[in-house]
């Protein structure tokens, strides 16, 4: 499948080269007055290098008392031309918490234009929807150690191998993303944090012991968008794997179950504010009938939400989240313990506030979760000093709480943490 990636990329490349150098040639004597003239590099590079601090709160079963021990290192070469853009990002770090050097690619990609048609093909970073930290029909690859650690708000979206085509239908644009390996999230594994175990009854941080069956089936994306009367819409479908081992074999093996989903949003201005609606049905096709224990039922997720500037630099938004399981009562029958059993219907409320000082240079922030239906919650406060554009200091925490300690924000309760980046970009 890798092949078959590299030789669609390949000549959909070659094909948008042809027409950008023959439309070029079709300038006649006005490329040459252009080429005359002097013009700035299409390159560009830049970067940062960043220290960043977590602790945990309380003790842990993880192996470190650091959440978060690091100094990274970013590069960035961009290439901009009339034919082709190129854009690399590489991450270069010592991760104290793993003791270990990581090398991460960010981005590594060609896209070009080929009439009507933007491709896009390497490894890049790709997201939709209109959820706040909250993805209904986003099942790209996330990174959720990084966002429970207190890395930037930027590692909670990884990146996949990926050739994504755009194409512009009249009012319409159609994105298709076709990742040919299976790109799973960067999940809680227990060798950052830990987490609870339904077979043993609690907490568990095993680390390279967690064993997880994995694939290499291919994953498609696609996405239908336009805009009416200031109104944006969009279809959605995907086919592929749950993002997450949600799944569990007889030996105890964790896996990535097959899924499908279909789904819709909405965006729209109202009352000084913005407002936006999403659903989308996730068909867990392994297990239609809702009657295996070790496999999710299908779902149907809704979520509304609404934000808006109420004074100078001070910006309120909120959202409502509904997860509904379907085929209760066979998963009810076929779930071995009521004490960790899942509600049929999960509610979630978020809350985001961003006062904004000193000419924008110093941000406050606290996002809140809260699940009534779970009883838990996760508060997320950030405060960002930017003292120059080279120069820039943040510092939070990620608080858990919870009444169960199988909920979804109730497990992480020992992974509380605070933590302290400093980051000189160039």
């Amino acid at each position: 499948k890798m092949s078959k990636f590299l030789l669609t990329s390949s000549a959909l490349f070659f094909l948008s080269l042809l027409g950008q150098v023959q439309a070029q040639e079709d300038w006649g004597d006005d490329w040459g007055d252009d080429w005359e003239q002097s013009e700035e590099t299409p390159w560009r590079i830049n970067g940062f290098v960043e220290l960043g601090q977590g602790q945990f709160l309380q003790n842990n079963s993880v192996a470190s008392d650091s959440s978060l021990s690091e100094v990274r290192a970013r590069i960035n070469f961009d290439y901009d031309a009339d034919i082709v853009e190129l854009s690399a990002k590489g991450d270069l770090s010592y991760d104290n918490v793993l003791h270990k050097d990581v090398w991460q690619t960010r981005e590594l990609y060609l896209s070009s234009r080929l009439g009507s048609i933007d491709v896009r093909a390497g490894r890049q970073v790709l997201t939709w929807g209109t959820g706040d930290y909250i993805f209904l029909n986003d099942l790209f690859a996330k990174d959720w150690q990084s966002f429970f650690s207190g890395r930037d708000d930027e590692y909670l979206k990884a990146p996949s191998d990926s050739l994504r085509i755009t194409t512009y239908l009249d009012k319409i644009t159609v994105d298709l993303a076709w990742t040919p390996e299976f790109q799973p999230d960067n999940y809680i594994n227990g060798e950052r944090f830990s987490f609870y175990s339904p077979q043993i009854g609690e907490n568990i941080a095993p680390a390279e012991d967690f064993n997880v069956d994995t694939n290499n089936d291919d994953q498609w994306s696609v996405r239908l968008a336009t805009n009416v009367s200031g109104t944006e819409y969009a279809l959605y479908g995907y086919k592929g794997r749950w993002p997450t081992p949600v799944g569990n074999q007889n030996n105890g093996t964790a896996f990535f179950p097959k899924l499908n989903a279909l789904g819709a949003s909405a965006r729209s201005p109202l009352a000084g504010g913005i407002l936006n609606a999403e659903v989308s049905y996730y068909d867990s096709r392994e297990d239609r009938d809702g009657d295996k224990a070790n496999i999710p039922n299908s779902q149907t997720r809704v979520l509304l939400g609404y934000e808006r500037e109420a004074a100078r630099n001070f910006t309120v938004g909120g959202q409502y989240y509904l997860e509904k399981m379907h085929d209760y009562a066979a998963y009810r029958r076929s779930y071995p313990s009521s004490e960790s059993r899942a509600d049929e219907y999960r509610h979630l409320l978020t809350l985001r506030l961003t006062l904004m000082t000193r000419q924008q240079r110093l941000n406050y922030s606290l996002f809140t979760f809260f699940s009534p239906s779970d009883e838990d919650a996760y508060f997320k406060p950030t405060i960002t000093y930017r003292h120059s554009d080279a120069i820039l200091v943040a510092g939070g925490a990620n608080i858990f709480t919870g009444n169960h300690p199988h909920t979804f924000f109730g497990q992480h309760e020992d992974n509380s943490n605070v933590w302290l980046r400093f980051r000189y970009s160039y």
